[in-house]
């Protein structure tokens, strides 16, 4: 009964396991402004993010010309404001621009979803506003007449408000749940060491109840694609490359976070090979007197020399 009680905590604990991993990297990673900002600040450097933002802040610039300079413009203003913005997300200052304008959109998410009663009209954008106006700082350098322009704003879209805060009850929920979680699969893993029987039975528990934490890690690793894929299905069909980027970089960070549990297998593994290690027997300590003969043998011969010796 006691083995089957502690077998029922270490499946328990097995199924917390995934969770308590999932939601502390949601506090650890994702809450975090400063983590966050660690784990998107690389894209800065991905081609595809330098594409849509020059892309974006081209067209608003000779958007902008086109409405304050109406005449006079060269023919040749797209070519140089597209080229203006691919020198601008190629240069050393990109970088910063980038991580203040998802510094910015991560404080956008985080209300949004902490707050039920948040707006979700339009969407969440990266302000391009500052790669604008290096643009125009570069057309100036042409002779266009830029100074005759306020200052331009440029919001790149990232994904639909609405969809983010479907999202809000679940996070409010993980939230919550991450203060306790880790907790209750220790109390879990605890209670089933105390019930098993004897050393080798909570060694063996305690070294299953670590390989269950094991393969909730793995399966925490598992679900990040899919988990990905599905938000990415559901993002604005043109928005999708830049979710895919922000996704893949958020949660991936998800995968190596995850990993760091599976360490828990090996110490799992010793601790039930130790448990099932064989029994030495009592009696072994006795064998081998004379190659055939063990306690027993030598015992019946000493007794058949005292009867002997009393007959005589």
């Amino acid at each position: 009964m006691r083995s089957f009680a502690a077998f029922l905590l270490v499946v328990l604990a097995t199924l917390v396991a995934p969770l308590a991993i999932a939601t502390t990297w949601v506090t650890e990673r994702v809450d975090d402004r400063q983590e966050y900002l660690d784990t998107v600040a690389p894209l800065a450097d991905d081609p595809a993010v330098r594409r849509v933002m020059a892309d974006a802040a081209a067209a608003a610039a000779v958007a902008a010309l086109q409405q304050h300079v109406p005449v006079g413009l060269p023919g040749a203003v797209d070519t140089w404001a597209q080229a203006a913005a691919n020198e601008v997300v190629e240069s050393r200052e990109f970088p910063k621009i980038w991580r203040d304008a998802n510094r910015d959109l991560h404080g956008q998410v985080i209300d949004l979803l902490e707050d039920p009663d948040a707006d979700t009209s339009g969407s969440l954008t990266v302000d391009a506003g500052p790669v604008v106006a290096q643009v125009l700082l570069v057309l100036e350098d042409r002779g266009i007449p830029v100074g005759l322009l306020p200052t331009v704003p440029l919001q790149v879209p990232v994904v639909e408000r609405a969809k983010v805060a479907e999202g809000g009850p679940a996070y409010r929920t993980t939230h919550s749940a991450a203060g306790w979680l880790p907790f209750a699969w220790a109390a879990l893993v605890g209670l089933a060491v105390l019930v098993a029987t004897g050393w080798r039975g909570r060694a063996r528990t305690a070294g299953f109840a670590l390989l269950g934490g094991a393969l909730g890690a793995g399966l925490v690793m598992l679900a990040v694609e899919p988990l990905t894929d599905l938000a990415v299905d559901r993002a604005d069909v043109g928005s999708q490359a830049m979710v895919r980027i922000m996704l893949d970089a958020v949660l991936g960070s998800l995968t190596p976070y995850a990993r760091t549990f599976l360490l828990a297998a090996p110490v799992g593994l010793v601790l039930v090979a130790g448990s099932l290690w064989p029994r030495r027997r009592r009696d072994d300590r006795y064998d081998g007197y004379d190659g055939h003969e063990g306690y027993d043998g030598a015992t019946s011969r000493r007794a058949s020399t005292s009867d002997g010796a009393t007959r005589q």
